[in-house]
């Protein structure tokens, strides 16, 4: 019976938690902008945590809609010495990311655009 309540408990947890595990490649040419090939984007909703490549944050804000998830945080640090904001979003059907990071110390922003798609690891290219 402790099993079964348990199991119950745990179903909405189960159906309604959001995680994406994303592989994001940038196929633009822009030479303004960094050369990034591509970014892992994994994105929990429940906690708003988002890892975006080797970069790891809480969201203060995270908008999830129909078409599209939203986010953006404060106070990150982007480089060693120097914090920034980072904002970005997904859209659902298009897959398309645009990354906007804006240093604290100049206030310049730079942005970046992927497509992504679902991870799988068996397509790994090596």
């Amino acid at each position: 019976m402790l099993r079964l309540f348990l199991f119950f408990l745990t179903i909405p947890k189960i159906i309604f938690s959001t995680e994406l595990n994303l592989i994001c490649t940038n196929n633009y040419i822009d030479v303004r902008s960094l050369d990034v090939k591509d970014v892992f984007l994994i994105i929990n909703t429940d906690n708003k945590k988002i890892d975006l490549g080797g970069l790891s944050f809480y969201a203060d804000v995270l908008k999830k809609t129909e078409s599209n998830i939203s986010w953006s945080a404060s106070d990150i640090e982007l480089f060693p010495n120097s914090n920034g904001n980072i904002s970005g979003i997904i859209g659902r059907y298009s897959g398309q990311l645009v990354l906007n990071f804006q240093k604290e110390s100049d206030g310049k922003i730079s942005s970046l655009s992927f497509n992504c798609k679902k991870f799988e690891v068996k397509e790994k290219k090596f």
